[in-house]
């Protein structure tokens, strides 16, 4: 699911309620941090796993959840030769830097495209060298992110994208179909909108990932083609004015204001109209709202056009691997054809070679607009040490939100963050 705040409250009119409401995000925030739970354990065996035939090798695989162990068992029971011993970490991606640090680090490991940069810039990871298969079949924006000065590390194993997700009702009601434009959204926003009931047309996550595609839309991007900051731009302050004027005319809130911890919980609750959320949405509705009736559309597009983000990660291995080889047998076995095939039936995954790409649109027509959000996305990385930028314009939005801070000093803040970063 994702890790980003939802949810809209009851502001009827008033500026000064909605700060105490915003203020009280970063409050919610701090406690969902604070129940954080850590330490691995190891994941149940399916059915009984023969003994391996000494002399056999081992690798040891570190992941982050378990819907792929029951396959890697399928791969261990075929091979007498080898052993594969799993553990599931709890809070992961905290823990993941760590575990490679240690003195036993995994020989495999989930790495999501965000934290590539930093952990390769450590040297933590092992270059694949002609260990990998061929990757004409994965999208390019997907196997590129795993590329670094030249060397492959590893190769994508799934995809999710952020598209529009919205409330059937709300918009069948007004007549509405979903916008496509910035224009058609902020009028569907306005319609919508529902302050009696504290129901918002517009949830605007405050969160990097969340923004950026207003930025890609407005014509703009984070960085240059040379690595340079160029968030206080004209471009930047297009993208920011936007889903800022919709909050500032009612029109648009966040998910704290509905005590509320995602948008997804937000559209569930039916207090928010539209919101920009990736796919993960759709196992987390099913299961908590299952009775709610909601649409997937592509995001509007901006000036510039068209613009979402991707996620994805793949299956790396550990610079200190023991068993480098068998580490990268196993990753090309996990995401091969048959493998990303065999996917989870929530849609919640989305395969990263193009040859499966026709596949889940038909099992998943309603949701088409994850997968074809792929034609103008980007992938959510950037160059080592952004997760310092990451948390401080996360606290600054909810600071300009709460109108503690101007867009313009915002904007300035920010590009000061990045460029101490390239420093």
């Amino acid at each position: 699911m994702s890790s980003q705040p939802a949810l809209s409250t009851i502001p009827t009119v008033a500026r000064h309620s909605r700060v105490w409401a915003l203020l009280a995000a970063a409050l919610l925030i701090l406690l969902g941090l604070a129940g954080c739970s850590f330490g691995a354990t190891e994941p149940p065996f399916f059915g009984p796993r023969p003994t391996p035939t000494p002399p056999y090798r081992t690798v040891t695989a570190l992941l982050p959840d378990e819907p792929v162990v029951e396959r890697i068992r399928q791969y261990d029971r075929a091979r007498l030769d080898l052993l594969v011993d799993v553990t599931v970490q709890r809070a992961y991606s905290a823990n993941l830097r760590a575990a490679l640090e240690s003195d036993s680090p995994p020989d495999l490991l989930v790495v999501d495209a965000f934290a590539f940069p930093d952990l390769v810039a450590a040297g933590l990871l092992l270059p694949a060298g002609e260990r990998l298969g061929p990757v004409d079949d994965f999208y390019p924006l997907l196997a590129d992110a795993f590329v670094w000065q030249g060397e492959r590390y590893c190769l994508p194993r799934e995809v999710r994208t952020l598209a529009l997700v919205y409330n059937r009702v709300q918009f069948e009601k007004a007549g509405l179909p979903p916008p496509r434009t910035w224009e058609e959204m902020r009028a569907a926003a306005a319609a919508i909108t529902d302050l009696n009931s504290g129901s918002f047309g517009l949830i605007v996550s405050p969160d990097l990932s969340r923004w950026l595609p207003f930025l890609y839309q407005a014509g703009g991007a984070l960085l240059d083609g040379n690595g340079k900051a160029t968030i206080n731009s004209p471009v930047a302050a297009a993208a920011i004015a936007f889903p800022l004027t919709l909050f500032r005319d009612n029109f648009a809130g966040q998910p704290a204001e509905s005590n509320s911890s995602w948008a997804g919980e937000v559209l569930g609750k039916g207090k928010g109209g539209m919101a920009y959320e990736g796919n993960w949405i759709v196992p987390y509705l099913a299961a908590e709202f299952p009775t709610f009736a909601y649409g997937v559309a592509s995001l509007p597009s901006g000036a510039g056009g068209r613009g979402t983000v991707a996620f994805t990660s793949c299956y790396a291995v550990s610079a200190r691997s023991r068993n480098p080889d068998d580490a990268f047998a196993l990753a090309n076995w996990l995401v091969s054809p048959e493998m990303q095939q065999d996917r989870p039936t929530d849609g919640a995954w989305m395969p990263t070679r193009i040859s499966l790409r026709d596949g889940w649109l038909a099992d998943f027509p309603a949701l088409a607009p994850f997968l074809t959000g792929l034609d103008a996305a980007r992938v959510w990385q950037f160059p080592p040490g952004y997760a310092t930028f990451l948390e401080s314009f996360n606290r600054g939005m909810l600071q300009l939100l709460a109108a503690d801070i101007e867009a313009a000093d915002f904007l300035s803040q920010m590009q000061r963050t990045a460029e101490g970063i390239e420093d």
